[in-house]
């Protein structure tokens, strides 16, 4: 199915197969398509109301055309869509540390801020990380740090194409969930946030569908793509068992409550400051009072033992989040970060 046939397709209301949604997206990512035809295509899926399959199509082509990195490592990443207007600080990176500081690789994918005021690639730059590596220097961190990050930009040159074109759009496309599903280190096991609550089954699903070996799928009923400090959180479960809903507290950590309103950042630079403050020890100790230390402190215990689950290194919330809290108490995430800064640097 060539682009004009996907237009039509979807301005009539008909899903797109797997396959034919991955055609559209080949035309897209050769340049092919003109920007008429990919505002066209986009605009007609987002009134249609996109499918799984269509969601899984586009990811594959990405990762067809995506730099690739080879490595035989069971490998994690904790990304989010982004997305959500709440300025929290880096959520998602801090727990990347955290992870790898328990003993998990980690291949973090991300991207500079699309909306709000930092993302991953804006805090790891101001925490000293050297972003701007290929594939074989990224591969180098993960071996010799235990996490590397992959700057999406870099690592998906074939969306010099469409990226350019995305905000003149002026609305949520398709295109503001495809960066999580197209890890290019083919991480299988993956903590994935998701700002629109519609779109979260979604993304879960299409992950069923690329074979991913353990996902979480998150959303905050505040609307964040992070596990939530405050009130529920939304989350699909992804597995060789299928998808499965439930919904987590921050007491299903064996947590307290914390207040959203202490998450909220207003540049790069405090994002950064408050990720070291945590690694730190900031926040820390048993039956502190709610402060926005603490709150700080425990959504990244929150997120990172999400992803320790996914990555198979616990078998149910307050376990993990204990493996979290010993990653931050005894230096370890901390030293994922310096180790990071120090490797990627000596890349050049």
């Amino acid at each position: 199915m060539n682009i004009q046939q996907a237009i039509q397709a979807a301005v009539d209301g008909v899903d797109l197969s797997q396959e034919d949604a991955a055609d559209a997206m080949r035309s897209i990512m050769s340049g092919d398509a003109t920007p008429a035809q990919f505002g066209a295509y986009v605009t007609a899926l987002r009134m249609k109301g996109e499918t799984p399959h269509e969601i899984a199509g586009m990811a594959s082509v990405m990762r067809e055309v995506s730099l690739h990195i080879d490595t035989e490592t069971d490998l994690v990443d904790t990304c989010g869509t982004g997305g959500s207007g709440l300025n929290w600080f880096n959520i998602s990176t801090a727990s990347a540390f955290v992870v790898a500081g328990a003993g998990v690789p980690v291949a973090k994918h991300g991207n500079r801020a699309m909306s709000g005021s930092s993302g991953s690639a804006d805090v790891l730059e101001t925490l000293g990380v050297n972003i701007m590596l290929g594939p074989d220097g990224v591969k180098n961190c993960i071996s010799e740090a235990g996490i590397g990050f992959m700057f999406a930009q870099a690592f998906h040159p074939a969306m010099k194409f469409a990226g350019p074109l995305r905000p003149q759009i002026g609305i949520r496309t398709i295109f503001n969930f495809l960066g999580p599903l197209t890890n290019p280190a083919g991480a299988t096991r993956q903590v994935i946030g998701v700002s629109d609550a519609t779109f979260a089954h979604k993304i879960a699903q299409a992950l069923e569908i690329l074979g991913t070996r353990y996902a979480f799928v998150v959303h905050a009923e505040s609307g964040g793509d992070e596990v939530d400090i405050e009130g529920q959180t939304l989350i699909y479960q992804v597995n060789s068992d299928g998808v499965k809903r439930r919904r987590t507290r921050p007491a299903d950590f064996g947590l307290p409550q914390g207040k959203r309103d202490h998450l909220v950042t207003d540049s790069v630079e405090d994002s950064a400051e408050i990720i070291r403050g945590i690694f730190a020890g900031e926040g820390g100790g048993h039956n502190a009072p709610v402060s926005p230390e603490t709150s700080r402190r425990n959504v990244v215990v929150l997120n990172s033992a999400t992803a320790l689950m996914a990555a198979g290194k616990a078998t149910a919330f307050q376990e993990a989040s204990a493996i979290a809290q010993d990653s931050i108490d005894s230096g370890a995430a901390q030293a994922s970060l310096s180790a990071l800064v120090k490797v990627s640097q000596e890349q050049n």
